[in-house]
C-alpha cells in the first residue's frame, strides 16, 4: 500500500470517534490490519462480518478466540446483530469503517445509514475513495477503499480473502486447490454437495472434475484449469459456498 494512503488512513482514524475494522468471518485473523489497530487504539471495534458464510462450529471458535477483544459478530447480508452494533456506536459521533477489500464494508454502511448508500460490488476494491454518508441516530459514517497491507500481498492470501479478483490472479489454480483443501478439512460435505464431486479425491483432481462438469474445455478437449479455478473462486467470493 502506498505511503500516501496510510497518511490518509491516519487522518481518518484521528478524525473519527469510533473506528470499525471490518473482518471476514472466514478469515478473521488474516483480514486484521495491525498497523490500523495501533492507530485506532481504544477507538477500535472489530466487526466480524459475513457470519452467514461460516458454520456454527467456526462461529464458536471465533467467539473463544476473540473473547478478550471488543467485537461484534454480524452478517450485513441478513442483518444479524446489526442492532447490537448500532447500540454500540449510536450518538458517538463520526464512525470510520475500514478494512480489507470485499469484507463487506459498504454493505455494512448501507445497513447503518439513514438513506445514503455506499456503492457495493463483489469486485475487489470497488470502493474507489472516501465516502461520507449520514448514518442513523446522528452518526456520520466514513467509508474508505479496502486496505491491503504491502506485506500481505502474496497471491494465495489475496485470492482467499477476496483481496483480488480471481480473473486477475496469475495462478488461480494454486489458490483454488488451496481453498478446496480447506473445504476437505473443514466442510467437505457442503463443497461436495454444491459441485457434485467426490471429496475423497485429491484437491487438484476435484478442481479438474469441477471443470469437466461445467464443460470448461480447451480446443483439444482438455480441461481448462484456469477457468475452473476462477469459477470456484468466484463462487467463494460471492458466498455461494460456506466453509
Amino acid at each position: 500500500m502506498k505511503q500516501g494512503f496510510w497518511i490518509i488512513a491516519k487522518k481518518i482514524v484521528k478524525d473519527a470517534d469510533i473506528v470499525l475494522e471490518v473482518l471476514d468471518a472466514r478469515f478473521p485473523n488474516i483480514t486484521r490490519i495491525s498497523r490500523l489497530e495501533k492507530m485506532a487504539k481504544k477507538k477500535l471495534i472489530l466487526v466480524i462480518n459475513k457470519a452467514d458464510l461460516v458454520s456454527e462450529k467456526v462461529l464458536d471458535k471465533i467467539k473463544t478466540e476473540f473473547k478478550n477483544s471488543k467485537y461484534v459478530l454480524v452478517s450485513s447480508k441478513n442483518s444479524r446483530n446489526i442492532l447490537e452494533l448500532i447500540k454500540l456506536i449510536r450518538n458517538k459521533g463520526k464512525v470510520a469503517v475500514i478494512g480489507y477489500p470485499n469484507t463487506g464494508k459498504s454493505t455494512l454502511i448501507n445497513k447503518l445509514s439513514s438513506g445514503g448508500r455506499a456503492k457495493t460490488s463483489s469486485e475487489s476494491g470497488f470502493t474507489k475513495g472516501k465516502q461520507l454518508i449520514a448514518g442513523k441516530r446522528g452518526i456520520m459514517l466514513m467509508d474508505t477503499p479496502g486496505i491491503v497491507p504491502f506485506e500481505d500481498r502474496d497471491e494465495v492470501r489475496l485470492g482467499l480473502v477476496s483481496g483480488i479478483s480471481p480473473s486477475k490472479l496469475e495462478d488461480p489454480d494454486v489458490v483454488a486447490t488451496k481453498l478446496i483443501s480447506m473445504f476437505k478439512k473443514n466442510n467437505s460435505l457442503e463443497f461436495g454437495k454444491y459441485y457434485g464431486v467426490d471429496m475423497s479425491l485429491d484437491s487438484y483432481s476435484i478442481l479438474l472434475e469441477i471443470g469437466k462438469k461445467r464443460h470448461m474445455l480447451l480446443k483439444k478437449g482438455e480441461i481448462d484449469e484456469r477457468r475452473a479455478a476462477v469459477s470456484v473462486l468466484e463462487d467463494w467470493h460471492k458466498g455461494k459456498i460456506k466453509l
